[in-house]
Parts: C-alpha cells; structure tokens; sequence
C-alpha cells in the first residue's frame, strides 16, 4: 500500500516543482535600488542602479482643502538610504517631497503642492526617471533649468525669479568679446541682418503630419499639407540657425511620428520653445475660395467653432477616447501663467509672419492670435505654438504655400517672431 502511494506521490511532487522553478526566477529577481534624487529648477530626477522599467510606476493625485499630493509608487523598487530627500531645496511652489520604503518592494515618493499642475513622468534614460515640477520649484538649486522657469511678471516672487544667470551677461571689457553682441539690439529685429542671440536657447520645430498622413489636400488632391509644412520647416531651421539658436527637429523627412511623442521628444531635448507648423483647410468647397490667411494658435480651451474645428482637424489622426480624456484631464491643470507664456509667443510670432509676408505680397489675411486645445502641444514643458500657415484649400493661397520665396519669407517672419519673444523675456527677467 506504502509503494502505491509512493509511486501516486512522485509524478505530482515532481510536477509541483517544476511549476516552483519556473515561478522562482521571476520572484527571485532582485528590485533596482533607488539611488539618488536630482532637483532642476522645475523637474526631479530619480537615478537607479539599474535600468527601471516605466511599467513599475504607478502614479495617482490626492486632493484634499488647499493641496495637492501626487503620489508616485515606485514598484520592484528599494531605497538606497532614508535620507535620500533630506538635500532637496525647494520653494513655495512645493510643500514637501516624501520618500519611504512603503512595501518591502514599493518605494512611494509623495509631492504635495498647494495648488494643481500639469505633472508628466517619463524615464530620460534606462537608468533615470523624470518627474515634472511646478514651474520655478527648484529655487535654482541643480544643475537641470528651463529657459522659462519663472513668470517674470512683476507679482512673481523672488523664488520665481532665482535663475538671473540666465539672463544675457555684458563682459565689462568691452571690444573683442563675443558676448557684447549677443543681445542685439530692438531695431534690429526686423532688419535683413540675422540675430546673433546666445546660443543656449533650443528651439524644437515640428514639422506637422507625414508618412502615411498626408493632412489636409486641395480638392484637386495635388497640394498636400505634410509635403508644404516640411519645406517651411526646413527653411525654418535654416533663419534659426544663421540668428545662433540651436534647433531640434521632431522630423526632417517625410515620416509619420504619433503627436504625444512630438512634445514628449521636445521635453527629453530640454528645448526652449516649441512650435508646430502646418497648414489649413476647409471642407466645404462653397467655403474653398474664401478662406485663407495665417493663424497662430496656443494651447488652451476653445473659445470659439472656428478654434475647435481646427483642432478637431489636427487632432484626427490617432486622436482616440484615452488621449481625449487626458486632454481634458491637461487642460484643466492649465496655469494661467504657462498659457499667458504661449500666448506672449504667440502674438509675436503671428506679428512677424504678417509683416514679412506683406512686404512682399498682397491680400495677406491676418487670421488672428486664437486658443486651441491641440494635442500635438499638450504636455510640453516650455511654451509652445501652432502656425497654420496659410490654407491648401484656397486657389491661389495654396500657390504660395509651395512657393520657395513665399515659404522663406514666412520662416523668417517665425524665426524672428521668436527671437522678438526671446529678448522681450530676457528683458522681464533682468
């Protein structure tokens, strides 16, 4: 009888091991430690010993009277010391920064903030997680800025406005030295001499659609919208670069890139400004011959038809149920300073596309400064803008969108729209 059990016993202990091997290495693989917490000036670096996989980050707000927590559970994770935020110096954009081993293998990081923001996290590197901060937090500790960290209006606080070296310098000798020539002057802005401003600023051009979406198409099907926007694009970079800036493109052929990747690069970049080129349309032939003009948009909820219809245009490709409640959910956490940025940009920019344009051409239509909620702009941590420059749809603006000179005089009149933001920010940060 003993035997008989022996033998049932066998097979089913030897199947039950075979289950516990195969389950031991997964169990048995060994968290990633939490090494070091880096503060910028409006982001918070998490640095692991190991590669840390953005799966393991499971992020959720807890909003109680007057604050905001954000808490970050750092899974197959451990703490390298108890005392890795003790150095962390912030100002009053944040109450605390917590960290503690709150599971065996789950480090939990708890940012309180008396008021809501726009958060965004995603790894830098396979060894560094980022995790945004209001605008200015930092106090200008670390070695990680933004160009725009503080508001520069005249109720910002002195923790606002910590980050002066940013701001151009003047060498006391004068001469020989470069640095005398790198804020030129305001009435050279518009002249045909190019800028020479400081090299630290990074602009992120973004040349909209291509690859397989081809945007919006004249109703002759021959003028297409990612062909034209890439050409200016390109143009673009040529006008930013002879004025000294350093420029990023998300594309410089013709290759589709999904829009939250757009903005998503521009942040892994640490770019400056961000500005989206495309071009406009109508769908209604009866409306074909009418419409035209530049418009110029910024992030922000629609006001009007006319700004949600050409969100809606742009939003189409790839634009499903999750990412419209995200938008929404971005949108809300809006600052009325970060929208106030983009709109400043805004306006310059669109000023300066429409005195370049008229100075040579006729009929120009000014299609006006307008808040859109774009999602090729959403989550963008430095002020960002749309340009329709011109309509595909109209008979003869469409001509011009493809015209070599007409492409070089609305690059320059955006490169020179930013520049004109650039010194008018320098000058609020002095």
């Amino acid at each position: 009888m003993e035997s008989r059990t022996l033998s049932f016993l066998r097979p089913l202990v030897a199947g039950l091991l075979l289950i516990a091997g195969a389950l031991l290495p997964a169990a048995a693989a060994s968290p990633v430690t939490l090494q070091s917490l880096e503060m910028g000036y409006d982001r918070l670096l998490l640095h692991f010993n190991h590669p840390f996989d953005r799966s393991n980050v499971h992020h959720f707000v807890l909003e109680g009277k007057g604050s905001f927590r954000y808490v970050f559970d750092l899974k197959k994770t451990r703490l390298g010391s108890r005392g890795i935020a003790k150095n962390l110096h912030y100002g009053p954009q944040i109450r605390s920064i917590r960290i503690a081993q709150y599971r065996r293998d789950t480090v939990r990081l708890v940012i309180e903030t008396p008021e809501a923001y726009a958060v965004a996290h995603y790894p830098l590197k396979s060894d560094t997680y980022l995790i945004v901060l209001p605008k200015g937090s930092g106090g200008g500790h670390g070695s990680i800025h933004g160009l725009f960290a503080s508001i520069g209006s005249k109720s910002t606080s002195k923790t606002d406005k910590a980050p002066k070296h940013r701001s151009v310098k003047h060498n006391k000798k004068r001469g020989k030295h470069k640095s005398d020539a790198r804020k030129p002057a305001k009435s050279r802005l518009m002249k045909d001499r190019p800028l020479s401003p400081h090299r630290r600023y990074r602009i992120i051009v973004d040349p909209g659609h291509g690859g397989h979406d081809t945007g919006a198409l004249d109703p002759t099907h021959r003028y297409r919208e990612k062909d034209a926007v890439l050409q200016i694009a390109l143009r673009l970079r040529k006008h930013l670069k002879r004025m000294g800036f350093d420029v990023v493109m998300t594309r410089s052929s013709d290759r589709f890139i999904k829009l939250h990747r757009r903005t998503r690069y521009a942040n892994i970049k640490h770019g400056d400004i961000f500005v989206s080129v495309h071009a406009n349309a109508v769908g209604h032939l009866s409306r074909a011959g009418v419409a035209h003009g530049v418009e110029t948009y910024f992030l922000s909820p629609a006001r009007s038809a006319r700004a949600r219809r050409v969100a809606a245009k742009e939003n189409s490709v790839g634009f499903t149920r999750y990412y419209r409640n995200s938008m929404n959910t971005f949108l809300k956490t809006l600052t009325r300073s970060k929208i106030i940025l983009s709109n400043k940009l805004a306006l310059d920019v669109q000023r300066s596309i429409l005195a370049n344009l008229r100075s040579r051409y006729r009929g120009v239509e000014d299609g006006g400064v307008r808040p859109a909620p774009f999602w090729v702009l959403v989550g963008a941590e430095m002020p960002a803008i749309l340009v329709e420059t011109g309509y595909i749809t109209h008979p003869w603006e469409k001509k011009r969108l493809f015209n070599p000179r007409y492409q070089d005089l609305e690059a320059k009149g955006i490169a020179e729209g930013i520049a004109r933001y650039l010194l008018n920010r320098e000058r609020e940060l002095e």
